[in-house]
């Protein structure tokens, strides 16, 4: 792992995409948290060809992680970014280390990431609430019955996941996948990611579900409390034919 992951990162992008004219290096690489095993993400933007891509390759040892895109295509990305409410792209040109910026343009980038990143995910669907209430409700009720402990190791980390969306998106706060989500809910809560994962240890190793019992009810009852009966969800035929047209008079 080279020395100086900012340096690595602007030689390659300078070696590969001379035509650049903006570069990021996001993700854990240039800071503190930075382990052995990170890898570095780098975005690049282009003005065409050969964007837009994404690849994972190894240079002088390190793996590296690329993520090639013209000005439309990241912009695009940034939007899936926001309807799947995670961010990563976002954060990686918003919060990440420039390598390349040219009249500006990568500067106006951040800025742009910036503002949607503090605008914050859209307001979430009434019926997407109660869903996500429902599986959490769900998901405990097998917990509490489960007595395989094969199945019950697997249902305590579903449930954690689960919970842990349930109060970001109640919160209407952005959400992550691995080890960004317990950073997203301690934005929220700083006690609350520790405290989940205490409970499931609790459950693993001691065999006593309570304390994550206890906790996911809490969450539920903060969110809106447990669903089940009553829950309905519309659902969508594509096969029917579309209603019939009214034919209006003058």
């Amino acid at each position: 792992m080279s020395d100086d992951p900012v340096a690595l990162a602007a030689r390659l992008v300078a070696d590969r995409f001379p035509q650049a004219h903006a570069a990021f290096l996001g993700g854990s690489s240039p800071t503190a948290r930075r382990t052995p095993w990170s890898d570095l993400d780098i975005v690049v933007v282009l003005d065409g060809k050969p964007a837009s891509f994404r690849e994972t390759l190894r240079h002088d040892g390190q793996l590296v992680e690329w993520f090639v895109y013209t000005p439309t295509s990241l912009r695009h990305y940034w939007q899936q970014n926001i309807s799947n409410r995670r961010t990563p792209l976002l954060r990686m040109v918003a919060e990440g280390v420039t390598l390349i910026g040219t009249d500006g343009r990568a500067e106006a980038y951040r800025a742009e990431a910036a503002e949607l990143l503090t605008a914050g995910p859209p307001v979430p669907a009434a019926d997407k609430l109660a869903f996500q209430r429902y599986l959490v409700t769900d998901l405990l009720d097998d917990l509490r019955g489960c007595t395989d402990p094969v199945e019950i190791a697997f249902l305590t980390a579903t449930l954690v996941l689960a919970a842990s969306d349930l109060m970001l998106l109640a919160e209407n706060r952005w959400s992550a996948r691995g080890k960004w989500l317990p950073r997203r809910l301690a934005e929220l809560d700083p006690a609350l990611p520790a405290q989940l994962i205490s409970a499931q240890q609790s459950a693993l190793t001691d065999g006593n579900r309570e304390p994550l019992v206890t906790a996911i009810f809490a969450i539920l009852d903060h969110t809106g409390g447990p669903l089940q009966e009553g829950f309905r969800l519309e659902g969508e035929d594509p096969a029917a034919p579309p209603p019939p047209k009214t034919r209006t008079t003058n």
